[in-house]
């Protein structure tokens, strides 16, 4: 009985301990629930309120309900290790920083991703100006770098010497401390008297300059506006760090606190302040923080007031030890701090109670100690990254008072679309309007109202203008699928609400799926200009080239007698009726052109008349020109085709032997080419109306 007493008794002071952990809801992630590597490097939130999550393994972009990440072998931030994210109000960007510097910037605009290319640098530091952030860099043999965004471009300024420090003024002068001296905007002349200064701050306009023996205070001109020494019984040995704190200097050594009143050039050693090697680690408008090894702490505020507190000192490393806690307010009422190793400290900016948080806790806040990262979102969510373990965000109980304090909560969210996903590909969107090639017709947009706080109560709306006729029933789903969609004008809408009665405006986006290429106009013209050569292409053919030897060949078959002869010869086969010399066609007036190569043709036949291997193969060879072009060329000039010119030819000349000499008509018939006499008859006969002997006869008489 004692034994089960004892245990009540223990779990309810366990209970009671963990008060802060039932007022809140846990929300892990790690690689498993898509973050790319469980260590997670930086957190950073943007103006649309989606959190940026950088690790050892890439950039991550978290939107309440999904993670999306760059997971593309060929982009440049796949697998990069990311150490530092920055907002950029002015430019309305998020720089990222690498392992050897800037590394680039996403544009908020169109998602786009603008890669620095400029030489690497080993440190780096950021400051912003009127909203704009810069960046300082070391690059190669210890030169600086300054770098900026200018129109969606990288602009970079080279400054030749080692650079220790650089503080801002709150009129945009660059004070950078180097190992030669204090420069202005870090391309001027030195400043004088600076060789000796080891630690710089800036108070309104002015850089106040700290030395071994004095205080100088340089004004935007490069002049010394002051000196003042420093008192021997408060004479610095080892500085750690210095900061401007209202119209105070806090100066840490090794030794004390020291405090110089800029307006009136005193020191003083603050009684209350405890700490010794203190180095400033957080600031705001407000309040100033300095810790101290051993878990010591200051927090000197604006109002002159001053605090310290003792968190719980837990074993750590020397490395652990070395590094500067961790620091955010969490809300009106809570701080959050994390040394390096030793877990989570909430402290109570009321009543100062801590309350500490570690791996193993009933409360499953904390599974790693090695906190690298908190982030406090716009609507009252606590985001802790860990070295080992992904990302761990806190969401307090919407339904106490005490959070419901922090921000208004709308009834009426207005969702945002945070990416779309094309044929099983995700992509951030990078216009309102978005064109796509028909092939790609299956689309999933996803959205979200990034309140992580009231996530599992938001639900959502959606219709697609130009393929759904009304909104889709509310669901609790934050992503919508459309497939095989037809080519098309569509716009997605898409309303949010936290009650599922009263709605808020609607967030759109477009795409343009487009039609089949070869349905599209310039394609139907390329296809009927295509069809159109080749028309061209076949009338060439057919009209220049085939149909006149069709021509030929079809007069050849009609005209020429059927013979039984079996040696009738390959050149007789080709033959055509000769038609009557009063039946030749009248010819147009012959150019000169024309008239030398009908000369050309006679003489060539006058030459080869008796050749009975001058074939019109071999008469259009004497004349250079292939058989089609020669039939085409004689046809012009003599109105008949090679074939019947030379059969005419060889008719004239059997009839000047018949009637001039008194040869046989066998060798007449030889003389002439022919080797078959039935041939030579029927040719003679149809040309001259009667047979060889006839006409012999004829001419004997006359």
């Amino acid at each position: 009985m004692k034994r089960l007493f004892a245990i009540i008794t223990l779990l309810t002071c366990i209970l009671c301990s963990q008060v802060k952990a039932e007022e809140a809801h846990i929300w892990h992630l790690n690689k498993q629930t898509g973050l790319s590597s469980n260590h997670v490097t930086a957190l950073e939130q943007d103006h649309h309120g989606y959190i940026w999550v950088g690790t050892d393994k890439g950039l991550n972009r978290v939107d309440g309900h999904e993670i999306f990440n760059w997971d593309s072998p060929k982009h440049p931030l796949h697998d990069l290790p990311i150490r530092g994210l920055e907002t950029d109000k002015k430019n309305n960007c998020l720089w990222i920083f690498g392992p050897k510097g800037l590394a680039g910037c996403i544009l908020f605009e169109n998602n786009q991703f603008i890669s620095h290319t400029h030489e690497k640098g080993d440190s780096l530091f950021k400051y912003h100006h009127k909203g704009k952030l810069y960046t300082w860099q070391y690059g190669h043999g210890a030169r600086c770098n300054r770098i900026r965004l200018n129109k969606e471009e990288f602009e970079t300024t080279y400054f030749p010497h080692e650079v220790v420090a650089i503080r801002t003024d709150e009129e945009g002068n660059d004070w950078l401390l180097t190992k030669r001296g204090l420069y202005l905007n870090g391309f001027e002349e030195k400043l004088p008297s600076s060789e000796d200064v080891k630690h710089i701050t800036t108070y309104l306009n002015l850089c106040v300059a700290l030395t071994p023996n004095e205080i100088i205070i340089y004004n935007h001109s490069r002049r010394i506006a002051r000196r003042t020494s420093i008192p021997e019984k408060y004479h610095i040995k080892q500085c750690t760090d210095i900061a401007a704190w209202g119209e105070q200097l806090l100066i840490f050594t090794s030794e004390r606190t020291l405090v110089y009143h800029i307006l009136n050039e005193t020191f003083t050693t603050p009684s209350n302040v405890q700490l010794k090697e203190g180095r400033i680690f957080s600031h705001d408008d407000e309040h100033l923080y300095v810790y101290e090894d051993k878990g010591k702490f200051l927090r000197f505020g604006n109002d002159n007031t001053i605090q310290s507190w003792q968190l719980k000192q837990v074993g750590t490393t020397d490395q652990e030890a070395s590094r500067l806690p961790l620091h955010i307010v969490w809300n009106t009422h809570t701080e959050a701090f994390a040394i390096h190793g030793n877990g989570l400290y909430l402290r109570d900016l009321t009543t100062g109670k801590v309350t500490h948080y570690r791996k193993g806790d009933a409360n499953d806040f904390i599974r790693d100690n090695h906190i690298d990262a908190l982030l406090a979102d716009h609507t009252g969510c606590l985001w802790i990254g860990t070295h080992l373990s992904g990302l761990t965000c806190l969401i307090p109980n919407i339904h106490t008072e005490e959070t419901d304090s922090l921000t208004t909560r709308q009834t009426t969210p207005r969702p945002h679309i945070t990416y779309i996903t094309i044929d099983g590909e995700n992509s951030l969107i990078s216009a309102n309007k978005m064109t796509l090639p028909y092939t790609h017709n299956n689309v999933e947009w996803h959205f979200s109202c990034l309140d992580y706080a009231r996530t599992d109560e938001t639900t959502y709306q959606y219709y697609l203008a130009g393929h759904d006729s009304t909104w889709q029933v509310s669901t609790y789903n934050h992503k919508a699928t459309y497939k095989n969609l037809q080519p098309g004008l569509y716009t997605f809408h898409v309303k949010a609400s936290l009650d599922g009665q009263h709605w808020g405006s609607e967030e759109t986006h477009t795409i343009v799926i487009c039609e089949p290429w070869w349905t599209q106009w310039p394609a139907m013209l390329a296809i009927l200009a295509l069809f159109g050569v080749m028309g061209l292409v076949l009338y060439l053919i057919m009209y220049r080239m085939v149909r006149p030897n069709m021509a030929m060949a079809s007069k050849e078959e009609t005209s020429t007698p059927i013979s039984t002869n079996a040696d009738i010869t390959t050149q007789e086969e080709e033959v055509v009726v000769v038609v009557a010399q009063d039946e030749t066609p009248a010819l147009p007036a012959l150019t000169a052109k024309d008239q030398r190569f009908k000369e050309l043709l006679d003489n060539l036949l006058a030459e080869h008349i008796e050749d009975a291997d001058f074939t019109v193969e071999a008469f259009a060879a004497c004349v250079n020109l292939k058989r089609t072009q020669f039939y085409t060329k004689v046809k012009q000039v003599t109105g008949i085709s090679p074939i019947e010119l030379l059969r005419k030819a060889h008719m004239e000349h059997a009839a000047k032997l018949l009637r001039d000499t008194d040869m046989n008509i066998d060798d007449v018939r030889i003389r002439c080419g022919f080797s078959n006499s039935t041939t030579f008859y029927n040719y003679f006969k149809q040309h001259f109306g009667q047979t060889p002997r006839q006409y012999r006869q004829n001419c004997l008489v006359k």
